[in-house]
């Protein structure tokens, strides 16, 4: 008796074949947007543009979607495929998957885009890739938030979605911080003066000196200033994270 043994593809190969083989080269007609290849609607997401522009097209893209059409689904999982690679790696609630199956943290991270892009709000016109970005790591906790005292937004992931290597389009390196910023004054999670003093000391080329300046400005020591933005900082981690109750255990640069 022959017996034949097949390993089934990994969902991230399957995506990427998909893309590479069929996808790549198909014209379709992306409603407003004209009919286009798919990846010239990638471009179209990734080309250096204004926000609002970048923001109407993935807009169009995912209302296409919610109405059935399955290629603009593709193109939008294929534009964010890059973060669901990230988030498998660093987001604290696929920490346990990661260690045990790079493959099936993977699999978890592109099936959490798909499902935030199947159910976006279609009202939330603004900061749409910074929308789907915080609501991927939301629905991966949720779904498996381990009942411990684990971080499940962590260093290593601020640290990622400050960075510009999270979206794959873009020349900006502070774009994912200015969404995450826009995202938590749009909701209420922080104040402008908060953000304000936040984004002075991320975004600042000395730290350590930005801190010093700001201190002075604000008439109180260094350390209450670290503890300010630590707890800003704490504030914002805890919307991104969802319904965490738990205690974060982030410690500010003190640079």
């Amino acid at each position: 008796m022959r017996v034949s043994h097949t390993t089934a593809m990994p969902l991230e190969r399957a995506v990427l074949d998909e893309w590479n083989s069929t996808l790549a080269n198909l014209r379709h007609v992306f409603g407003d947007l004209g009919e286009l290849t798919c990846d010239e609607a990638i471009d179209l997401i990734r080309k250096p543009q204004p926000a609002e522009d970048r923001d109407r097209t993935l807009i169009t893209l995912l209302a296409l979607e919610r109405a059935g059409d399955v290629i603009a689904g593709k193109v939008l999982v294929k534009s964010f495929l890059a973060l669901a690679f990230r988030l498998a790696r660093t987001c604290g609630s696929t920490r346990y998957l990661w260690q045990n199956s790079p493959t099936d943290a993977t699999a978890t991270t592109i099936g959490a885009l798909w499902e935030v892009i199947h159910t976006y709000p279609m009202h939330r016109t603004s900061s749409v890739a910074g929308n789907i970005r915080l609501e991927c790591i939301k629905l991966l906790d949720r779904e498996l938030a381990n009942p411990s005292d684990e971080v499940t937004v962590d260093d290593e992931t601020w640290s990622g979605l400050v960075n510009s290597q999270v979206e794959p389009w873009g020349d900006d390196t502070f774009l994912d911080l200015v969404t995450i910023f826009t995202w938590a004054i749009d909701n209420g999670t922080l104040t402008r003066d908060e953000v304000q003093l936040l984004a002075r000391i991320e975004l600042a080329d000395d730290p350590g000196a930005e801190r010093e300046a700001s201190a002075l400005e604000h008439g109180i020591s260094r350390e209450t200033l670290n503890r300010r933005v630590h707890r800003i900082r704490t504030k914002l981690m805890f919307a991104v994270s969802g319904d965490v109750h738990e205690r974060v255990a982030y410690a500010p640069r003190r640079s």
